[in-house]
């Protein structure tokens, strides 16, 4: 439409004018909303690990430069540089040595004379250099000749079968089964084939199935102590993710104190599943994300992930959706780096506990400001996360004058990694058989983890201890 056709319809017919505009308003306002929701979900869309709760592995080559990377200066070569301190093996005692060659030159560098040795080997100067290798590996077969021995009265007495040997496969062999799915999650298919190929032990499908069945009996003793422990903690660390369980969405929930580890699969991400492990009531310091299911257990002490809120404020900052966006974010993030350099300045030594607690208080103070100013803004995603800060303020600064308490998650989500990587290779469990053995697997073997024990020969001798019928290898460590 011309602007001589708008002058004629304006004047020549002023309703007809009236009523176009009012239309177009209309339409202006439906495509700002529908704008608005797109550039929501493209900000939704583009988020990674760093503004958002989702794992590092799932950011991809999303938002890098594809162009070619500049090239570096030439000023500077590849490797170690002048002055770096090179770190070399250290050479095994020699009485730890299982073979000793000498070896001598055969002529003189120098007129190329023939030489001879003396013969006292340990006379004159020589060097030492130590080549490592693994031996030709060979199965140990114990076999075992059950004899029958007859009786004066004329009867028949067979030999009974050492309970060591009640499976077909040794503790060791049993062991290096579990560590190897648990530790490393190499598939069973795969524990197959690295039997057959560098073991040389002719082994099944099944049978594997099998040690696993017998790794996860002889686990069950030390597994429910950690589990009875739990609810005697100070501080306990929190975290779930998904797994899947005979084609359906379950959960599987981490507990980590400072020398343990605890798992388990379970149908529920509520309340309930606290209460079954933590009592009706824990008296410790929980710390965990913001997930409502922690605030509707736990009404004492409490630590909220920081790390979560970071990212959460990163994320409404990435989406730019408002002057509020903006504004919030930057102010936020400016006091929450503030707050972290005295909780390090504190952890360094360079603070006391009262000093932190002192320098923090106009931090909190302002933080307060912040989320009372935004709380009621026209940006709906400043508004939620004013008003959810505001919701669990008292638990924001709980590690501020409590010992053991981390102002992040992070030591539960660390923990709970590698079952997350095992995830995605395993596609989860086939039975409630499964679901055990994950728990046990990855509760012994992280917990070994953590107070420095070799989680192989745990493993070792707790499937002896089992097969012996004697009590397994102690794990708790009470921290009260």
């Amino acid at each position: 439409m011309t602007r001589e056709e708008v002058r004629t319809l304006v004047y020549g017919n002023p309703e007809a004018a009236v009523d176009l505009i009012v239309e177009l308003l209309a339409t202006v306002a439906a495509l700002q909303a529908r704008v608005e929701a797109l550039e929501r979900k493209i900000a939704l869309l583009s988020r990674d690990s760093s503004t958002s709760s989702k794992p590092p592995s799932s950011d991809g080559l999303a938002g890098k430069p594809r162009a070619r990377p500049p090239k570096k200066s030439k000023k500077r070569n590849r490797g170690g540089q002048p002055g770096h301190k090179g770190k070399n093996r250290d050479l095994i005692p020699i009485d730890q040595v299982d073979v000793v060659e000498e070896v001598l030159p055969a002529v003189c560098e120098h007129c190329h004379r023939p030489l001879t040795a003396s013969t006292n080997p340990e006379e004159g100067k020589y060097l030492r250099y130590q080549m490592v290798d693994i031996p030709q590996i060979q199965p140990l077969v114990t076999e075992y000749r059950l004899r029958c021995l007859p009786c004066s009265c004329g009867a028949e007495t067979w030999a009974q079968l050492p309970r060591l040997a009640r499976s077909g496969f040794g503790p060791r062999l049993t062991a290096f089964a579990a560590y190897l799915t648990g530790v490393h999650r190499v598939t069973r298919r795969g524990l197959v084939d690295i039997f057959t190929t560098i073991f040389g032990i002719d082994i099944s499908l099944g049978s594997v199935c099998n040690l696993h069945e017998e790794v996860s009996r002889a686990l069950e003793a030390p597994y429910e102590e950690i589990k009875e422990a739990l609810p005697d903690q100070r501080v306990i660390n929190v975290d779930e993710t998904g797994w899947r369980s005979m084609g359906r969405r379950v959960w599987l929930w981490i507990f980590v104190t400072p020398s343990v580890a605890f798992f388990t699969v379970c149908r529920s991400r509520g309340a309930k599943v606290l209460k079954e492990i933590l009592g009706e009531v824990f008296a410790g310091i929980l710390c965990s994300d913001r997930l409502g299911t922690y605030g509707s257990y736990h009404k004492g002490l409490r630590q909220v992930c920081w790390a979560h809120i970071i990212r959460e404020i990163k994320g409404i900052r990435h989406a730019c959706r408002s002057p509020d966006a903006v504004k919030f974010s930057r102010w936020m993030l400016r006091e929450i780096g503030r707050m972290f350099g005295l909780f390090n300045a504190f952890r360094d030594a360079r603070l006391d506990r009262k000093t932190l607690v002192l320098k923090s208080v106009p931090l909190r103070a302002r933080m307060s400001n912040c989320l009372q100013t935004y709380e009621l803004s026209a940006d709906p995603d400043v508004a939620r996360m004013a008003r959810g800060l505001l919701i669990c303020w008292e638990h924001l600064f709980t590690f501020l004058e409590h010992d053991e308490v981390e102002p992040t998650n992070n030591v539960a989500e660390r923990g709970i990694r590698p079952a997350v990587q095992w995830r995605k290779i395993c596609f989860g469990n086939q039975s409630s058989n499964g679901e055990l053995l994950t728990a046990r697997l990855l509760t012994i073997t992280r917990t070994c983890l953590f107070q420095g024990k070799n989680a192989f020969q745990y493993l070792v001798d707790s499937i002896s201890a089992y097969r012996m019928s004697l009590p397994h290898p102690p794990l708790v460590t009470s921290s009260r």
